[in-house]
């Protein structure tokens, strides 16, 4: 998982949607898109600060994931495998169908 993708997966489990916590935390939606969907290592420290705190977060919780992240095993994936995450992510609506035929209802991805 990647710094972007967590703080994705903690706006969605404070159900919010980006644009609502970019108005959270007084920041045009379309910086708080740019950080996420490219890369928060470029983003100004005060941008970041300002999402670690509307997330209730460190820095280091932050820095931690890259951690996490550079240890965890990595799976190559086919080109099906890599449209079916795609997908999956995409239909965000869809996600707890598909989570309870693949049994993983239960889990909080």
């Amino acid at each position: 998982m990647t710094r972007e993708q967590y703080i994705k997966d903690l706006i969605r489990q404070n159900g919010l949607t980006i644009k609502e916590f970019a108005q959270q935390i007084n920041m045009p939606y379309s910086t708080l898109l740019s950080v996420i969907n490219q890369s928060i290592g470029g983003t100004s420290i005060d941008n970041c600060l300002r999402i670690c705190n509307g997330l209730h977060i460190t820095l280091n919780d932050l820095q931690d994931v890259v951690s996490v992240v550079q240890k965890e095993e990595v799976l190559p994936l086919s080109g099906k495998e890599k449209r079916l995450i795609k997908s999956y992510r995409a239909n965000e609506d869809l996600q707890p169908a598909v989570d309870i035929l693949l049994g993983l209802s239960a889990r909080h991805q």
